[in-house]
């Protein structure tokens, strides 16, 4: 019988038994609903949220350090695999391969000449080949010797320049920590010399004025003066103790917060001298004359450190900038080096090879001869295979079909292994990713079925999809542990894309064909599961062994039959 029969004459004995139990007892204060044991499908979900990622995601880095000469995408573009994407300076293995075909070229004409026979003219030949190559062995050494004599004065440089700027940044900083030590003289003058005439001990006017506003102003910038000329004392003198660039720096915002503080309450006490009511004209304009002196001070201070911090950021950006360039004369050197290194090996290979070849066309053309020959023929090749793989690592090109993300590169810089240049994702696949609670985590399986539905688009539209991977490891967020969990998609869709919500039902268990009751019919009993059945109009506690549940259905393991009627209510 199919399922869906099933679901409905299950449904029909509910109706028929339901009516039957009306009639029979309708004079009864209590009415019973009840619904028939029956077979179904139980099915156990985990229903979660997630968002798209692309199933497959790369950052591109270079494989050799060198400069960009290229860049063929940008962000948005759409590439297919093998696609160059950025293409780096590689003139000098062209250059190398170039003469490494020569040296496949000379090595096969050297078997074909063993192959033969030498002749006189041959053996003239080899002796000039020999004394040529020890020529270009002995100009090749030099020209390694001349490559270390660089690496060496590069790194001289370079240290040189670190230590100028340390000592330069040193000197600056020097500076600074003096014009602190100046704005601290500077402020004290002011505040206890200069403005002190204008204020009694506990901080009053000494002195009548018509303003009430301007006597306050003063008298309440006064306090706090001279409380910043403390702070500001005691923070330069902390600044000189550690005497560090850090610790004058860290210092800087504060000092000049507090001498502007300090040059506010000046500007109150010009301003309380101007409505003056008790001062001789005598008086009066010796304290303008102080109060502006303080004034003028304060500001050549405040001026001072302004120009000193300046002053460091600006050799801080000259001293980045020699780095730079100190960093890349010893990056070109050690190019250089190895480059020469390289030409030395050839050189030693060449004369071997020359000297081999006199060898044997002097001793005549034996087989082993002929077939040390092919072997050196066979490593030549080798060699400018290496070099044409070297070559390929010249260019960063796409490994699938995708869309450009990023691009971190511009023409003419200089790359290295490790940092990634560009980043692509797949075209049209598509994976989900979720955290699922610990709660749920052990109910969940790769390979599991997956309904899913996307907030984008109607809850009408649903993709199948299977739980691909669990990560072992565990992600606490406030104080919760997640898994994250990774579902794809059965099939690809071009309507999706990355970062969208999608909500997930993960069915974690199914039982088809197996007899079942509602889960609001059962009861927990002293540890033990309970249904109420009606029998002859009457509700009968039974124990039963309950299997599978789900959201609404409970497995009937054992302890009643299929028809039985179950108590799901009741009303009167």
């Amino acid at each position: 019988m199919k399922k869906s029969s099933k679901i409905i004459m299950a449904v029909i004995a509910v109706v028929a038994v339901g009516g039957f139990a009306y009639a029979r007892f309708g004079g009864s204060k209590v009415k019973y609903e009840t619904e028939a044991v029956a077979r179904g499908s139980v099915v156990s979900e985990v229903s979660v949220t997630g968002s798209l990622e692309p199933a497959d995601k790369v950052s591109l880095e270079p494989e050799v350090s060198a400069r960009v000469v290229a860049v063929n995408v940008s962000e948005g573009d759409e590439v297919k695999a093998g696609d160059a994407l950025v293409s780096l300076d590689s003139r000098d293995l062209q250059a190398r391969i170039a003469s490494q075909r020569a040296a496949v070229a000379s090595a096969s004409a050297q078997l074909a000449q063993l192959v033969a026979g030498p002749t006189s003219e041959d053996l003239t030949l080899s002796s000039r080949s020999v004394e040529s190559a020890e020529a270009k062995l002995d100009a090749a050494r030099q020209a390694k010797l001349d490559a270390d004599t660089s690496l060496v004065n590069a790194r001289k440089s370079q240290e040189t320049t670190v230590a100028k700027a340390d000592a330069q940044m040193d000197a600056k900083a020097d500076a600074l920590l003096d014009d602190y030590v100046g704005a601290v003289t500077s402020a004290g003058d002011a505040v206890n010399r200069l403005d002190n005439p204008l204020y009694t001990s506990d901080d009053r006017l000494s002195f009548s004025s018509n303003s009430a506003q301007a006597e306050i102003d003063a008298t309440s910038s006064r306090i706090t003066a001279k409380t910043a000329l403390i702070t500001l004392t005691d923070r330069i003198a902390a600044a000189r103790a550690i005497g560090t660039l850090a610790a004058v720096e860290s210092a800087y915002a504060a000092n000049l917060a507090d001498l502007r503080t300090i040059k506010s309450h000046l500007d109150a006490s010009a301003s309380v001298l101007t409505h003056s009511i008790s001062l001789s004209s005598t008086t009066l304009a010796t304290y303008q004359l102080n109060v502006s002196t303080a004034q003028t001070g304060v500001n050549t201070a405040i001026n001072q450190l302004i120009a000193g911090q300046a002053a460091i950021d600006i050799q801080r950006k000259l001293n980045d900038a020699d780095l730079a360039t100190a960093q890349i004369a010893l990056s070109t050197a050690e190019s250089a080096l190895n480059t020469a290194a390289s030409g030395v090996t050839a050189a030693e290979r060449s004369l071997a090879q020359a000297q081999a070849e006199q060898s044997f066309k002097k001793s005549g053309s034996r087989p082993e001869a002929i077939s040390a020959q092919r072997a050196r023929v066979a490593a030549e090749n080798a060699t400018l295979a290496g070099l044409e793989s070297d070559l390929s690592k010249r260019s960063i090109a796409a490994p699938f079909d995708g869309i450009v993300t990023e691009v971190n590169v511009e023409r003419g810089e200089i790359v290295t292994p490790g940092r990634p240049v560009v980043s692509l994702i797949a075209k049209g696949r598509f994976e989900i990713v979720s955290n699922i609670s610990e709660v749920d985590i052990a109910r969940l399986a790769a390979g599991q079925p997956v309904i899913i539905t996307l907030d984008a688009f109607p809850r009408t539209d649903e993709w199948l999809g299977k739980v691909i991977k669990i990560n072992p490891a565990e992600k606490v967020v406030e104080g919760v542990i997640f898994y994250e969990t990774r579902v794809l998609f059965d099939e690809d869709d071009p309507r999706l894309k990355s970062g969208m919500t999608a909500n997930l039902i993960i069915e974690t268990a199914r039982r088809d064909d197996v007899l079942r009751v509602p889960m609001r019919s059962v009861k927990d009993e002293g540890g033990k599961k309970t249904v109420e059945t009606l029998v002859n109009g009457k509700p009968v506690t039974r124990e039963i062994t309950l299997g599978l549940e789900d959201n609404d259905y409970v497995e009937l393991s054992s302890g009643l039959s299929e028809g039985d009627l179950v108590i799901v209510g009741t009303s009167n």
